[in-house]
């Protein structure tokens, strides 16, 4: 049985035009720190917290990353249903897929993220002697303040929010904008400078700085990984293992 010739054939939906850039990664960023701010001055007042000890509260500190991390998510939600194909995976590859889609590829990544941050500590020990005393980063800072209670919540929010937050700004938005003007070569060192830049601009001590290079060479690995497989999972895990 045949269908009739004269009948049209069937239209495809077209695929939407993707009209999100730099710009709006940059808006993302923006909103992430001014909702950290916020958040930081909310929990400070409500705990009266002296504002000449706001860096050494653990509470203001988790705050403001998660409602970062909030401010960052929403924003690029937001501009993938109104400017992109409609959702965080088909926009900034926000998926839960991995290469080898099993547990034991979770696992190597996790790994492959502690390998990283090992490696990369003979390197900063050196730099460390050579500047002489340093202070730490804040968020090392507070980790060793944090007891009991606060410190299993400032591990899952170091381990699960921010490298969500993070890679999803970086590996997700702001690579995929690049891979659209340059090579993959191009995109994966911009966007992994970016990425280690903005850590001593938001925490100037010197440990920020002098983390610079491991922060960038975990920037250069998860970048690899998302261009090759086309998904933040494996980027997300290694950013989870080196925190």
């Amino acid at each position: 049985m045949t269908g009739d010739p004269t009948a049209s054939p069937p239209t495809v939906p077209a695929r939407p035009r993707i009209r999100w850039g730099i710009g709006d990664v940059v808006v993302a960023w923006v909103i992430g720190f001014l909702a950290a701010a916020i958040a930081a001055s909310i929990v400070a007042s409500a705990a009266k917290v002296p504002s000449d000890r706001l860096s050494d509260d653990v509470g203001v500190l988790l705050a403001s990353v998660v409602a970062q991390a909030v401010g960052v998510i929403g924003t690029l939600a937001f501009v993938a249903r109104t400017r992109g194909r409609g959702s965080l995976g088909a926009d900034f590859g926000l998926v839960p897929r991995l290469p080898g889609g099993s547990g034991g590829w979770a696992a190597l990544c996790v790994l492959a993220g502690v390998g990283l941050q090992l490696v990369s500590i003979p390197f900063l020990a050196l730099l460390t002697y050579v500047h002489g005393r340093v202070e730490s980063q804040e968020v090392v800072s507070q980790f060793e303040k944090a007891r009991g209670p606060s410190l299993v919540l400032f591990a899952l929010v170091v381990v699960t929010v921010a490298p969500l937050a993070e890679e999803l700004l970086f590996r997700g938005a702001l690579l995929r904008a690049l891979l659209r003007r340059t090579t993959p070569g191009a995109a994966v060192i911009i966007s992994a400078l970016a990425f280690a830049a903005v850590h001593p601009a938001l925490d100037p001590k010197i440990g920020s700085v002098i983390a610079v290079p491991a922060l960038f060479a975990l920037g250069l690995v998860s970048a690899g990984l998302a261009v090759r497989t086309g998904n933040l999972s494996a980027s997300i895990l290694l950013h989870a293992g080196f925190n």
